[in-house]
């Protein structure tokens, strides 16, 4: 269903349907729009995406499609199979030519030597461009699977993939997190593990880390790069993890303990404050654009239950002065008890208007939740609602583009089981168009696609540094990063007794 088009879209797509279709095919007329996998219909899509490649779901012997627009007699293309490939420069050319306005799709499918058209399909073509790239994790679905595995790189304007780094030249561990400063393809972190570490490319220079202190809970987790200092906020956490026997839930990820750390990338230093490193579970830290707030998710103590599964977290923030690293006071944007809801990876917008988080019956780690959806808020008044383009299905990890209009999404609507990226533009008042999924070259493939696409990010450009200068990178030893214990006061290393009885370390300051 679609949530909402430009309203000039809108009517020019009614003021042609009232003149017919237009068809290049003369024969019996359908009535109704023709069915297309994907659904590529009724859409806002940037200028610059790659071509809409889509199935025909008619049964035919032939099949003809016309491509056009307001200004432009655009093309034709002619198949005997029900698979619609689009030429990229003749694409690239309509779009360009309809810039503010809707190109026009018109159908027929010849049955037993006479042809049938549809009524036209029409999309509006919006002048916000989409970052040129995004960059995910390909992972098998299959937990038992799951060493088989890359960081990957792929084009938004032409159909363009490459591996950043495949876990087949890292012995089989896993990989995640992949993070960039300000979508910057030159400036980019992920992580290793067992045995690993983290892997650091900032203005030239390389780090590779061990990030594990006698002062912190655990190597280095959930990260958010601060978008002007060389700064990174990341969670440190236990996470366990537990199978359902049945149901939709396949599993869950959970914290026995958590904080929020900051580490200097120059000093090598990693610092944090009492305020976001308690015993309360502190966790998936995001700058604000202008980096004077660290947005987070928060679950008291008091609030954590046995085994700590089914908690549920608030939505908070603290301010942080950069230059002088003093963190403010904290700031409760939202809680659990007011949406009944666990809110989970919120993610601002560049220009600072809005931004949107997950909320799901319980928990943080909403990947495989299907309870999981996608909400909005509009910080000049903390309002929020539930975005129109969820699915009865998992919606989880978000990203904003560097211009504010475009979201990417993960989602797993197609089966409930293969999370692919989708696109939804979002326009400055915060209204939200229909999604779409990432066009294939192949548009079969994401039918039959055995991996799950990850925690996608938007990045301005391709990264260029290569897989064999990564790899000869790690291969050496992890240098240990610094805890700054003198501006923080140590308490207690004793760690928190959980419900369990289990004993954990972690960073213990005096409020």
């Amino acid at each position: 269903m679609i949530t909402r088009l430009y309203l000039v879209a809108f009517v020019f797509a009614i003021l042609l349907s009232a003149c017919g279709t237009g068809n290049h095919k003369t024969g019996h007329s359908e009535g109704r729009l023709p069915v297309i996998f994907p659904d590529y219909t009724s859409l806002i899509i940037p200028v610059n995406i790659a071509p809409l490649n889509f199935i025909i779901k008619e049964e035919a012997q032939k099949y003809s499609v016309h491509f056009s627009g307001p200004k432009s007699k655009g093309f034709v293309i002619n198949s005997d199979n029900d698979k619609i490939t689009i030429p990229i420069i003749k694409w690239k050319k309509l779009l360009n030519a309809t810039i503010e306005d809707s190109i026009k799709i018109v159908i027929s499918v010849k049955i037993k030597n006479v042809w049938h058209s549809f009524n036209p399909i029409y999309n509006y073509i919006s002048p916000d461009s989409l970052d040129s790239y995004i960059v995910y994790r390909k992972i098998n679905p299959a937990l038992v699977l799951w060493n088989d595995m890359a960081i990957v790189q792929r084009s938004t304007e032409t159909f363009d993939e490459s591996s950043i780094l495949e876990n087949r030249n890292t012995g089989g561990n896993c990989m995640h997190c992949h993070t960039f400063q300000n979508r910057n393809p030159e400036n980019f972190m992920l992580h290793l593990r067992a045995p690993g570490g983290t892997f650091i490319k900032s203005n030239g220079i390389t780090r590779w880390l061990e990030t594990k202190t006698p002062y912190t809970i655990a190597s280095f987790a959930y990260p958010a790069w601060h978008p002007t200092k060389n700064l990174i906020a990341f969670s440190t956490n236990k996470i366990q993890q537990a199978m359902y026997a049945s149901g939709e839930h396949l599993n869950v990820v959970f914290d026995d303990v958590s904080d929020i750390v900051v580490y200097d990338i120059e000093k090598n230093l990693v610092f944090t404050s009492p305020k976001i490193a308690s015993k309360n579970l502190e966790n998936l830290p995001e700058w604000s654009p202008d980096g004077k707030y660290l947005y987070y998710i928060n679950c008291p103590i008091e609030r954590k239950l046995e085994m700590g599964k089914l908690v549920k977290y608030d939505f908070m923030r603290i301010a942080f002065n950069a230059e002088t690293r003093e963190w403010g006071n904290l700031d409760t944007l939202l809680t659990s008890a007011t949406t009944g809801l666990s809110i989970s990876f919120p993610k601002a917008s560049p220009d600072g208007k809005f931004i949107i988080f997950c909320m799901a019956d319980f928990g943080y780690f909403t990947i495989t939740n299907p309870t999981t959806d996608l909400y909005i808020m509009d910080l000049s008044n903390k309002k929020y609602r539930k975005l129109g383009i969820n699915s009865s299905k998992t919606e989880s990890f978000h990203d904003w583009s560097l211009n504010s209009r475009w979201i990417v999404l993960a989602s797993k609507r197609e089966d409930g089981i293969i999370t692919l990226p989708y696109f939804c533009h979002i326009d400055e008042k915060g209204l939200e168009s229909k999604a779409f999924v990432l066009p294939a070259e192949d548009p079969e493939s994401l039918k039959t696609s055995l991996f799950n696409y990850n925690r996608p990010v938007f990045v301005s450009g391709k990264v260029t540094m290569s897989q064999e200068e990564i790899l000869s990178e790690i291969a050496k030893k992890p240098e240990k990063v610094i805890f700054d214990s003198i501006n923080v006061a140590i308490d207690s290393l004793e760690g928190l007794k959980s419900n369990s009885g289990k004993v954990e370390t972690s960073i213990y300051l005096k409020k």
